[in-house]
């Protein structure tokens, strides 16, 4: 009875865990979607060529997108602030209004903090500032877009909320009345966290007579903490009846049960950990060994690359960081070496992950080559013989998982996904709506070998994969690919056609303004773009976006043609 109660218990614990994260991920693409397709309706105003034609079109997007709660044109010269719906403008021009620039897609975007437009009405705004002179701004009415995080549910009393990390209060909730006030969360100990570099985990607090269990990522360009968790009841209730039965025989039979199911769950977890298939299962699944088998504060996990002497941290959608370069930190790092290190004996990275506290070092290693470095911190020592099986381990199913990606499914070069891996995606979204391929070649690349060399047409083609992973970036981004030679392509979601035609165009304009130095010589390339939504077929698929390629270079290069039209 004691072994069902602590299995459901653990199981209960688990399913919140795994539902947390994944509420978490969802009103982040949630979010994300409505804010980007907030900035495409910029872009629309911008493109208007006189008052009244943007006057008419903002009146059109405030009719039709009630999420939407006003258009604010301001002239940087005057200091004028213009409302579409005339209301009064004292609360945009306050000073305390914090912006986060989205500097991932342009630094002419940005998003603000929390401000209430009239007492009462909270709102956030998405700026647009195209020229010094001029700037627009759309303001999201939270009444409605907060209605998206509703059907988000943890267990039975669990759901959803966001903080403006800015001012500490909820900016989206479930109950529209607790907009713009104060998160008792945030500060009961997930702002202390962040503060000290955890931009992602779990956290417990105590509100209203109830232990609260959450997760958290402030891991965003908007400067916000999603958070996603339940009671702690809520997990518990599950587990009672098994508790009550098991108090009869736990004296007796706790020891032996209590060894044996560690014992297996250890075994069964180390199992799980070789079959995870992405680095970042593999880095949530590692997380949850350690958290069973260890007591610590906090885990942090980063990949080396040995060819470049990168240190890289993998975040909640799969996305790698370098976060170091340094190669001499790398060598000092031995195998079969697990370092316990005070907080003032700590290396370079640790203090780059703002690790203050005493810690673990734990490097892993592919026979004498450097894969990766674990750091867990902790209180006090715990047992290294519980660490060196683990690292044992980690060690094998991580080298495993690098050799099998790089086998399976990457090009060796730059490092994105090869042609059959793309091919593949391909298949499995055929009949999803929004979802588009874009077919990418890099303009007059002959002309850049015969001129530059060839080793500067290397250097091309490693930076345009560099910038395609900056401009597509996980979840939206479904898959990277270097198609062959000097080609490329994308699979990606949008919103709308519009929507994936901006974000292509957005590319191509990141590399026509890529500056790169060869030998002391400036190297200026563009990229021509062929973009399509995802057909009946795969071949269907990249023949409709070949053909757009082609428009576009017969158009003169350096250009983007959609072709969303079936044959």
């Amino acid at each position: 009875m004691l072994y069902l109660a602590y299995q459901q218990l653990k199981t209960s614990e688990h399913d919140a865990y795994q539902q947390s994260l994944a509420n978490v991920n969802t009103a982040s693409n949630l979010i994300s979607a409505q804010i980007e397709a907030a900035i495409s309706k910029l872009y629309l105003l911008e493109d208007t060529t006189s008052v009244s034609k943007f006057d008419n079109t903002a009146q059109r997007i405030l009719k039709h997108n009630p999420v939407y709660s006003d258009i604010i044109y301001v002239n940087n010269v005057t200091g004028q602030y213009r409302s579409m719906k005339l209301k009064p403008t004292n609360s945009e021009k306050n000073a305390h209004i914090q912006w986060s620039k989205l500097s991932k897609l342009s630094n002419q975007l940005a998003v603000s903090s929390l401000y209430e437009k009239k007492p009462g009405q909270w709102v956030f705004a998405v700026r647009y500032t195209p020229t010094q002179e001029h700037q627009i701004w759309i303001e999201f009415d939270l009444m409605h877009t907060t209605q998206s995080l509703r059907g988000l549910r943890t267990l039975t009393d669990g759901y959803v909320f966001v903080i403006d990390r800015n001012t500490g209060r909820l900016i989206f909730h479930a109950d529209p009345n607790r907009i713009g006030t104060p998160s008792v969360s945030f500060h009961g100990g997930i702002s202390e966290l962040i503060s000290h570099g955890s931009l992602f985990g779990d956290h417990e607090y105590y509100y209203r007579d109830q232990y609260k269990v959450s997760v958290y990522d402030a891991d965003n360009p908007f400067n916000w903490v999603f958070i996603s968790g339940t009671d702690r009841s809520d997990i518990l209730q599950d587990s009672y009846q098994f508790s009550l039965a098991a108090l009869v025989i736990a004296s007796l039979l706790v020891i032996a049960i209590g060894f044996k199911y560690l014992s297996q769950r250890f075994n069964q977890s180390i199992r799980e950990l070789s079959q995870q298939e992405t680095l970042t299962d593999y880095k949530q699944h590692l997380r949850f060994i350690l958290d069973q088998f260890c007591d610590h504060k906090g885990v942090q996990f980063c990949l080396y690359d040995n060819n470049h002497g990168h240190f890289s941290t993998i975040d909640f959608h799969g996305n790698t960081h370098v976060v170091l370069t340094d190669k001499n930190l790398a060598a000092q790092f031995e195998p079969n070496i697990i370092k316990n290190v005070s907080s003032r004996g700590a290396d370079t990275l640790a203090k780059k992950l703002q690790i203050t506290s005493r810690h673990y070092a734990i490097p892993l290693f592919d026979k004498s080559e450097l894969i990766g470095v674990v750091y867990m911190q902790v209180s006090y020592s715990t047992f290294k013989s519980i660490l060196h099986l683990i690292r044992n381990y980690a060690e094998i199913s991580l080298a495993n998982l690098i050799l099998n990606q790089s086998l399976r499914s990457q090009d060796v070069m730059t490092h994105l996904d090869n042609k059959l891996t793309i091919r593949g995606e391909i298949d499995n979204h055929l009949g999803h709506t929004n979802v588009f391929f874009a077919l990418i070649d890099i303009d007059h690349f002959k002309r850049i070998n015969d001129t530059h060399s060839h080793l500067c047409g290397d250097l091309v083609i490693l930076k345009t994969a560099e910038m395609m992973e900056k401009c597509f970036k996980k979840p939206k981004a479904i898959s990277l690919a270097r198609y062959g030679g000097e080609e490329f392509c994308v699979l990606f979601h949008a919103t709308d056609e519009h929507d994936a035609y901006e974000q292509c165009d957005i590319f191509r304009q990141v590399i026509d303004h890529a500056n790169m130095n060869f030998s002391g010589r400036d190297v200026h390339f563009t990229v021509s773009i062929g973009v399509t939504n995802v057909k009946e077929s795969q071949h269907v698929t990249i023949g409709a976006a070949d053909k757009a390629l082609y428009q576009a270079k017969g158009l003169g290069r350096n250009q983007v043609v959609l072709n969303t039209f079936r044959f």
